[in-house]
C-alpha cells in the first residue's frame, strides 16, 4: 500500500505501522486488509499471524482480524485495539465485556499512554498485539500470581475506604472538593452528625469470576441491567431501601450514594480472592429519585416538604435510561498488608521490632520501613526532642521538648491506617519501672536494633534475652553506615560480630581510614560542657538510613550473622558497599571472666602450623575486650615474625615489625584492638597442653599484663584441637579446648 498526501493517515503511529507491514524487509507476520479515514480517527485493519501453542486456553485462531483505531493526529490519545472476529470468545479477562458496533475491545496495554507511546514504534504496536493474541491462547496474558481484574471501570472522583473487604456498613467521615474533583471519606464508624448530602445504599452482591472488562454504567437501565447479568435484582432492593422511614425523612434533602460491593474469586469453585466497590450517584434528591421509580411521592404539609409511599398507580414511573449515574473510583487506605505489596515487599506478616535509639538513624529508619509496612515498632528512648534534632531526625519543630520515642510512635501510628507502634521513655541502664516493659518487649520480638551508636548498647543486647540482635551507626565522619547482625540463633553474639568488624576496619583495604578519620568540628547547641554536636548533611543522613532500612528486612529473614559497611563519597554521591566476614565463635566462661575465640583464629593457626612443620611455630593474639561485662574477644593470630625461632622441639617468638604492626591495628580502630597474648603450635603426636616452658610463658604474660588491668591469653594449636587459657586480674582464669572437627 503506498501512501501519499491523498491517503496518508493523520496519526504517526498509523503511518508508522502501514510503512512497517507493507515496506519491512522481514516478514511482519501481518496484512493490512483496508485502511480509511472518516476525517476523525485513522482506521487500519489487519489480519495478524498468531504463534500458538498446541494446547489452547482460550480458542484463538492462527489468523486473526484486528482494526486499530487512532483517533488523534498526534497520538495524545491511546489508539483502541478491536476484535472483528463475529465469534471471538467474550467475557475474557483483557477484554471488555460488551461487543462495540465495529468490534470486540480488547485491552492491549496497561502502562499509561503518554510514558508507553514514546517508544511506541508501528512494529512495537504490531508486535505487542500478537503477543497479547499468543498470551490469551495459552492462558498466560495474566498469571495466577497477579491481581484480579476489576470488573466495571471507574472514574475520575474518589471514595476513599479503610483497609479489609468493602464490606459495610459505612458512613461518610469527611468530603473535600478540589478542582470539581470530590473526594469521600468513609468510616465504619458513624462519626459526628450524619452527612447531609447522602445516604448510603449498601449492597452485597453475589460472587464472580474475574474475567471482561464491563462498560461503565452511566445511567440507571444500564445498571439495572449489568447487576441483573450478576444475579442481583437491584431495582427491587433499591426501591424498598427508599421506602424505609429514615430514608423518607429526609428525602428532600439527601442523594443516593449507591455501594454495591462484588466478592470476586479466579475460578468459579475457588475461594472470593478480593472484594470490588461500585459507587454511584444519581443527581437526583431521594424524594425525587423516588418519584420517578413511581414509589414515592412528595407533598407540602405545613409549609414542609414531606415524602411518603406513594399509592399504586399514582405516580407514573419515567424511563430508567433517563435517570443518570454519576461514577466514583474506590481506593483504600494501606494497611501494613498492603504497604508490602507496594513498596515489593515479599513479606506475608508483621515484624515485631524493638528500636533502642530514635535519633538520627533511629527515627529515619523506623519511619522508612513503616511506610513499607514492615511491621510494628516499640521504641526505647530517654531523652527529649531538641531543636538541633530537628536538622536530622524526621521529629519536628512542634515536637520540642516532647519525648523522642513518643513522638516517633506517633509520627509512625500516623503513616498507615494501621497502629500498633509503642514508646518507652527509659534508658535500658537504668530503665527502673520500665525494666519489665523492656524486658517484655525485647522477648517477643523478630528483631532488636540498636540505633544508639553506643557500644555499651552492644554489649547489653549481646547479654540480653531476646531472640536476635541488630545494630546501626553511622561512622565518626558521618558518611560511612555500619550494620551488623547475629543471625537467627544468636550463634554468634552481636558484640562478637562488632569484635570480627574492628577486625575488618583493620585488615580490609576498602576500610582503609573508616575510623580513623573522625571529624574534629563541632557545634554547640547549649551551654553544657558536652552540649556539642556535629554538622551532618540530612541528605546523607536519610540516604545512609535509606540503606539500613533496605537491609533491615534481610536482617530479620537471613539465617547467618553478617556485617556490612557502606561508604558513601559525598562530592559524588556514590556508596561502596562492603560485607564482612562473619566467623562462627567458641565460647569459653565462669561467673567472673568470659571469652570469644572466633573460628577464624582457629583456621589461622592452623594454616601457620601446616607451613611450619615438622617445625613448631607461633605468635601473638589480637583482640577486644569489655572491662564492665568481663568479656575478652580474641579475633586474630598473626603469624611468627621473621626473627622467631623454630624447631621441631620449641619455638621462640621474635618481635621483628611486631610493635608497628600492633600500633596499625590499634590506630586503625581507634584503640578497640589490642595484643592480649601469645599461641604455639605442638606437633603431631604431642597433646595441646602446656609444657613447663609454656607455663612460664604464662606466667610472664601474667606479670607483664596483669598489672595493666588488661586480660591475656595463651593458645596452643595442636593437629586435632587447640587448648586456650585466659586470666584477668581478679577476674580469675578460664581454660578450655576447641575440637578442630567441630566447626
Amino acid at each position: 500500500m503506498a501512501l501519499n498526501e491523498q491517503n496518508a493517515p493523520r496519526s504517526r503511529l498509523a503511518r508508522s505501522v502501514i510503512e512497517y507491514v507493507c515496506n519491512s524487509v522481514e516478514h511482519p507476520y501481518a496484512t493490512i486488509q483496508e485502511f480509511q479515514s472518516d476525517g476523525l480517527s485513522d482506521i487500519v485493519d489487519l489480519e495478524l499471524e498468531i504463534d500458538l501453542a498446541q494446547d489452547r486456553a482460550v480458542p484463538i485462531r492462527h489468523r486473526e482480524p484486528v482494526r486499530i483505531v487512532f483517533a488523534s493526529p498526534d497520538d495524545i490519545i491511546a489508539p483502541r485495539v478491536l476484535s472483528l472476529r463475529e465469534d471471538f470468545p467474550l467475557g475474557q479477562v483483557h477484554t471488555n465485556l460488551d461487543r462495540e458496533v465495529d468490534g470486540l475491545c480488547l485491552c492491549i496495554w496497561e502502562e499509561g499512554w503518554h510514558d508507553l507511546s514514546r517508544n511506541l514504534t508501528g512494529q512495537a504496536l504490531v508486535e505487542r498485539i500478537r503477543w497479547w493474541f499468543a498470551g490469551m491462547a495459552d492462558g498466560s496474558l495474566h498469571a495466577d500470581d497477579q491481581i484480579l481484574e476489576p470488573l466495571v471501570a471507574t472514574t475520575s472522583d474518589t471514595i476513599v475506604f479503610p483497609p479489609g473487604t468493602f464490606v459495610g456498613p459505612w458512613f461518610i467521615e469527611e468530603a473535600h472538593e478540589r478542582r470539581g474533583q470530590v473526594t469521600l471519606i468513609m468510616s465504619r464508624d458513624r462519626k459526628g452528625p450524619k452527612n447531609s448530602r447522602f445516604d448510603v445504599f449498601q449492597r452485597v452482591l453475589p460472587s464472580q469470576v474475574h474475567g471482561a472488562l464491563a462498560s461503565r454504567p452511566f445511567e440507571m437501565g444500564a445498571l439495572v441491567a449489568l447487576t441483573a447479568r450478576l444475579q442481583f435484582d437491584f431495582l427491587a432492593e433499591l426501591k424498598t431501601w427508599l421506602t424505609e422511614p429514615e430514608r423518607l425523612e429526609a428525602a428532600s434533602t439527601r442523594r443516593a450514594l449507591f455501594l454495591l460491593v462484588v466478592p470476586k474469586r479466579r475460578v468459579e469453585a475457588g475461594e472470593d480472592e478480593s472484594y470490588e466497590a461500585w459507587v454511584y450517584t444519581p443527581c437526583e434528591t431521594l424524594a425525587e429519585l423516588g418519584e420517578k421509580l413511581g414509589i414515592t411521592s412528595t407533598y407540602e404539609d405545613g409549609g414542609r416538604q414531606k415524602t411518603g409511599i406513594a399509592l399504586l398507580g399514582t405516580v407514573e414511573p419515567v424511563d430508567l435510561r433517563t435517570i443518570p449515574l454519576l461514577g466514583w473510583r474506590t481506593v483504600q487506605r494501606l494497611n501494613r498488608e498492603t504497604a508490602r505489596q507496594f513498596a515489593g515487599s515479599t513479606r506475608a506478616a508483621d515484624a515485631k521490632l524493638v528500636a533502642i535509639g530514635a535519633g538520627a538513624i533511629g527515627s529515619n529508619v523506623i519511619i522508612n520501613t513503616t511506610h513499607a509496612g514492615l511491621g510494628t515498632w516499640t521504641i526505647i528512648d530517654d531523652d527529649n526532642v531538641l531543636p538541633h534534632n530537628t536538622v536530622r531526625q524526621t521529629q519536628t519543630n512542634c515536637a520540642v521538648g516532647y519525648s523522642k520515642a513518643q513522638v516517633l510512635a506517633l509520627e509512625a501510628d500516623a503513616i498507615l491506617a494501621e497502629s500498633g507502634n509503642h514508646s518507652i521513655i527509659a534508658d535500658v541502664f537504668h530503665a527502673g519501672v520500665e525494666g519489665g516493659q523492656i524486658a517484655h518487649a525485647m522477648r517477643g520480638a523478630d528483631l532488636v536494633v540498636d540505633f544508639s551508636a553506643s557500644p555499651a548498647v552492644v554489649g547489653y543486647l549481646a547479654d540480653g534475652e531476646l531472640g536476635r540482635a541488630s545494630s546501626f551507626f553511622f561512622g565518626p565522619d558521618g558518611s560511612d553506615l555500619v550494620g551488623m547482625d547475629e543471625g537467627n540463633g544468636r550463634a554468634v553474639r552481636l558484640d562478637e560480630v562488632e569484635a570480627q568488624y574492628f577486625l575488618a576496619v583493620a585488615t580490609d583495604p576498602a576500610l582503609e581510614g573508616h575510623l580513623s578519620t573522625a571529624r574534629t568540628d563541632r557545634i554547640r547547641y547549649a551551654n553544657a560542657c558536652q552540649d556539642l554536636s556535629r554538622p551532618l548533611p540530612p541528605w546523607q543522613v536519610q540516604m545512609l538510613s535509606g540503606l539500613a532500612a533496605g537491609r533491615l528486612p534481610s536482617f530479620i529473614e537471613d539465617a547467618a550473622p553478617s556485617a556490612w559497611v557502606w561508604r558513601l563519597n559525598p562530592e559524588t554521591g556514590s556508596v561502596l558497599p562492603t560485607s564482612l566476614s562473619v566467623q562462627p565463635t567458641f565460647r569459653f566462661g565462669s561467673d567472673e571472666l568470659r571469652i570469644s575465640l572466633s573460628v577464624g583464629v582457629i583456621k589461622a593457626m592452623r594454616t601457620y602450623r601446616q607451613k611450619a612443620a615438622p617445625n613448631e611455630t607461633g605468635g601473638i593474639l589480637i583482640g577486644t575486650f569489655d572491662l564492665v561485662r568481663n568479656i575478652l574477644h580474641i579475633v586474630a593470630a598473626l603469624p611468627a615474625p621473621p626473627d622467631s625461632r623454630q624447631a621441631p622441639t620449641f619455638f621462640v617468638r621474635g618481635a621483628v615489625d611486631l610493635r608497628p604492626l600492633v600500633d596499625k591495628y590499634a590506630r586503625a580502630t581507634v584503640g578497640r584492638l589490642q595484643y592480649v597474648g601469645e599461641w604455639h603450635s605442638h606437633p603431631d603426636g604431642i597433646a595441646a597442653r602446656p609444657s613447663d616452658d609454656d607455663e612460664k610463658v604464662f606466667s610472664y604474660l601474667c606479670r607483664q599484663l596483669a598489672p595493666t588491668g588488661a586480660p591475656h591469653a595463651m593458645l596452643i594449636c595442636g593437629r586435632d584441637e587447640t587448648w586456650l587459657r585466659a586470666a584477668w586480674q581478679d577476674r580469675g582464669q578460664v581454660e578450655g579446648v576447641s575440637g578442630h572437627d567441630k566447626r
